[in-house]
């Protein structure tokens, strides 16, 4: 395993130069041989998988910024290295002459897989078209890394005094930095957290919100806009009309109408539900038609403690950070057939980091993930696990993956987690599970490489066991008296579940909105008109002096014109999720049916063909309809 602990700049360079170089030889051995084969492009592969895994993915999480620096120019480089592989006129002719008569189903999606990239490529394009494309590629690729990096490297502080934090518990108040007498608030998402959902000073939560929205917007607005034209002169090169008809070719959704028609039918019903939901829970003498983003958060947390009876900063103290991850792998061991073992950390990034291993209950080792929990300067700023090794390899003989997130930190503070973070925890395993259990003898389909508007739905699906009862009362510990939630509690949190769900769905509905339109025909509209319009769908009045799209890190992260794929990956979600329901909520053997026929499959199946295997039926949206009370 690759020591993260030992790396320098000398030893990272050295790396990086010579794992380019073995590559290079590589694509000069495939271009000589005789008797070509898949295996040798996938050994091709592999290897700058691993690099990227290495030496880019510190970018992202290093606490030195030298290192992180130079771990985002090696994404630069590996990145165009992989784009030069493509484009090779020599190794696209010892591609055509592969021979797959006789190939299995995997090797034959990995061969067509491989003939889309070199057609992506521009295999076939006129030579003045190839070399626009070119230029298109290398430059989305500078953008992408200057887009995340500057998100990352926004320091903006706001300072408050107490009075200002008015709502904010003792705890809350103690994890904050001070500087004097004011409290610092940063753009970590437990500081900003904490605002929104407990500040009763309307006008703090208005300036945090504002601050949170505008991260980056003066470099990355330029950013972005030049990336949306790239994108779309790119898709006209290749005969389709927009970025989006480019991009889902190969996606569940097909094409930019099938999402269209899925936002057609959902919106009204959640506009509905929404003008419901803003009467039920508008507070502190706020006009209806006078509410804004930053109280919605605000409102909902409120709502939800009066329902359940208990205050939130009374609900924090029952889920401890380590506590609620210890009981979360104990429910997959036993839902899953799974075993998960604490190993040293003595290969991680930061003492803070952890590592673990997933084991088949049958004694098999399934594969190796980090957990870089919580949040530091500069490190990335969201959640989200990143695949650092496919394994399979010499170097490398078993999938490594990182969950990357930024909970509130025991060792600097209380370390109680909001109960929108511990969804966000159970959301982010799933990926964990997705990428340590699925399988495949090619790289790209190992674990969570799969259709992208999938890739959601392992993940997606965490998300209910959280809110069950039977699983609520074991990841619940109070930080006092060692306790869990009673049966009556865990009853009453339940019961305020889907307080707000409309109009927090509505705004990721708006999110997905603003991706299809700049990504769609009218591509070349302003940003901020088209961050306006997308807003309107919430039924909310938002102010005109941000721009989210700055800090959205997905555009330019791999979601572009597949930001829908977070709803759509829901719904299918829900719907497996209902076997769990109808046969029981922890059930194992629904659960190792689960495994093997959604998780291992990685992406060897067409994801449609794997849902309609576990349900037995191809799948619908009856089941989040239900589970956010919108059928009719």
């Amino acid at each position: 395993m690759f020591n993260y602990s030992e790396a320098n700049l000398e030893s990272l360079n050295n790396d990086l130069d010579n794992t380019l170089e073995e590559c290079k030889k590589l694509v000069e051995n495939i271009k000589s041989s005789t008797s070509v084969n898949l295996n040798d492009f996938n050994d091709l592969e592999s290897t700058v998988y691993d690099v990227s895994g290495r030496i880019a993915f510190l970018g992202d999480v290093h606490p030195e910024e030298k290192i992180r620096d130079f771990g985002n120019e090696a994404d630069s480089k590996i990145q165009n290295f992989a784009l030069e592989i493509f484009n090779d006129d020599d190794l696209y002719k010892k591609y055509n002459e592969i021979d797959i008569s006789d190939a299995d189903k995997e090797s034959i999606e990995f061969h067509k897989d491989l003939g889309i990239d070199f057609k992506n490529a521009g295999h076939g394009l006129s030579d003045e078209s190839r070399n626009r494309l070119i230029e298109i590629d290398k430059r989305l690729i500078e953008l992408g890394i200057a887009f995340s990096e500057n998100i990352a490297k926004d320091k903006t502080e706001l300072r408050f005094s107490e009075v200002e934090l008015s709502g904010l518990s003792k705890n809350e108040l103690n994890n904050l930095k001070k500087d004097e007498e004011k409290f610092i608030i940063t753009m970590a998402y437990p500081d900003v957290n904490a605002i929104s959902e407990n500040c009763n000073v309307r006008n703090t939560r208005e300036i945090v919100w504002k601050a949170f929205n505008n991260r980056a917007v003066e470099d990355n607005i330029p950013i972005l806009k030049e990336a949306v034209l790239l994108r779309n002169e790119k898709s006209k090169l290749f005969g389709f009309e927009t970025w989006a008809e480019y991009r889902l070719q190969n996606r569940m959704a097909k094409n930019p109408k099938n999402v269209d028609a899925m936002y057609k039918d959902l919106i009204p019903k959640l506009q509905k539900a929404a003008e419901k939901e803003k009467k039920d829970l508008v507070i502190d003498d706020i006009e209806i038609t006078d509410i804004s983003p930053w109280d919605i958060r605000y409102f909902i947390s409120s709502k939800r403690s009066k329902t359940s009876n208990i205050e939130n900063s009374e609900l924090k103290k029952y889920f401890f950070i380590h506590d609620v991850k210890n009981e979360m792998f104990k429910v997959c061991e036993e839902v899953f057939d799974l075993e998960i073992k604490s190993e040293s950390n003595e290969t991680a990034w930061h003492e803070d980091v952890e590592l673990w291993s997933l084991w088949e209950k049958n004694g098999e080792q399934l594969a190796y993930f980090y957990l870089d929990l919580y949040p530091r300067e500069g490190k990335f700023t969201h959640a989200a696990v990143f695949d650092i090794s496919s394994g399979g390899s010499d170097r490398q003989e078993l999938p490594i993956c990182s969950m990357v997130a930024n909970f509130p930190n025991p060792n600097t503070g209380d370390g109680l987690m909001t109960f929108d973070e511990v969804e966000t925890l159970f959301h982010e395993f799933g990926h964990v599970l997705h990428n340590g259990i699925g399988k495949s003898k090619y790289t790209r389909f190992v674990g969570a490489n799969c259709e992208w508007d999938f890739v959601e739905a392992p993940s997606q699906i965490m998300e209910h066991w959280v809110w069950k009862v039977e699983c609520l009362k074991r990841i619940s510990k109070h930080i006092e008296t060692s306790e869990p939630l009673s049966e009556q509690l865990c009853k009453k949190l339940n019961e305020s579940k889907n307080i707000g769900v409309s109009l927090l769905a509505l705004r990721q509905v708006s999110f997905g909105l603003a991706d299809q339109h700049m990504h769609g025909e009218n591509f070349n509209d302003d940003l901020l008109q088209i961050e306006q319009a997308s807003q309107v769908v919430t039924n909310i009045a938002y102010p005109k002096d941000t721009n989210h799209l700055a800090a959205f890190g997905h555009l330019l992260g791999g979601y572009d014109a597949a930001y829908y794929g977070y709803l759509w990956a829901e719904i299918i979600g829900d719907d497996l999720f209902s076997r769990f329901e109808n046969e029981g909520v922890l059930s194992n053997s629904v659960g190792v049916d689960y495994k093997n026929k959604i998780l291992k499959p990685g992406g060897t199946i067409p994801a449609e063909n794997m849902v309609e295997s576990f349900l037995g039926r191809k799948w619908d949206d009856e089941a989040f309809l239900f589970q956010k009370n919108l059928l009719i």
